[in-house]
């Protein structure tokens, strides 16, 4: 258990200080990767690793703040996945609980949550999950009423195939999420204009060695 693991560790808490999403940006800039997290077990692979952005997306509310310290004295920033971490209330007091706490921004689907996120002060990253032709066209019109400050595009894969489409449509800037699982391609993504990839293959969170 994540609660167990940091249980003797003195939690830092930011209080009011949010990440802006300038901040955001520049980490993504300094290494194109994210770490998506799973498990209790990709913590401390993460927290060594060159990955500058955490993306929780498995546990529960209690797990996380003795986490957000840890990743803050690395330099690093903590976003989670309000819809999948369980504990957390799918309303405003739940993301007051994760600006209190000092979460620096909130992935999600939902629309209310982005609007709760913005009034938080949090960074805002909405998923857009494309199946087919529809679910383009519908995320299309729920993201770009909702206006989170970035997108997820899920599956990340697929990115450099529906960059030009997205590009038109939406203003960005744009994450890739969900089956990245080497260099080659983190690269192509970042060539089509993502800014950054999320992927929970841990090789992929360190910098190449020569």
């Amino acid at each position: 258990m994540l609660l167990g693991l940091f249980a003797n560790i003195t939690i830092t808490y930011i209080g009011n200080c949010n990440m802006t999403k300038q901040e955001f940006l520049r980490l993504a800039h300094r290494f194109p990767v994210a770490a998506a997290l799973k498990s209790s077990d990709d913590i401390q692979t993460a927290l060594d690793s060159d990955a500058q952005l955490l993306f929780m997306l498995k546990g529960d509310a209690f797990q996380l703040a003795p986490f957000v310290g840890q990743t803050h004295r690395r330099g690093k920033g903590i976003v989670v996945h309000v819809d999948l971490v369980s504990g957390i209330g799918k309303d405003r007091a739940g993301i007051q609980y994760l600006h209190q706490i000092g979460v620096d921004a909130i992935i999600t689907s939902r629309s209310q949550l982005v609007s709760a996120g913005h009034a938080e002060g949090l960074v805002t990253i909405q998923r857009l999950l494309l199946v087919d032709d529809s679910a383009l066209e519908t995320g299309v019109r729920t993201i770009a009423r909702a206006a989170p400050d970035i997108i997820e595009v899920l599956p990340g894969i697929i990115f450099p195939e529906v960059a030009s489409t997205l590009q038109q449509l939406l203003h960005g800037p744009f994450i890739a999420g969900g089956f990245i699982r080497n260099a080659t391609e983190v690269a192509r993504i970042q060539a089509a204009g993502a800014i950054l990839s999320s992927s929970s293959t841990s090789a992929l969170w360190y910098r190449p060695t020569s």
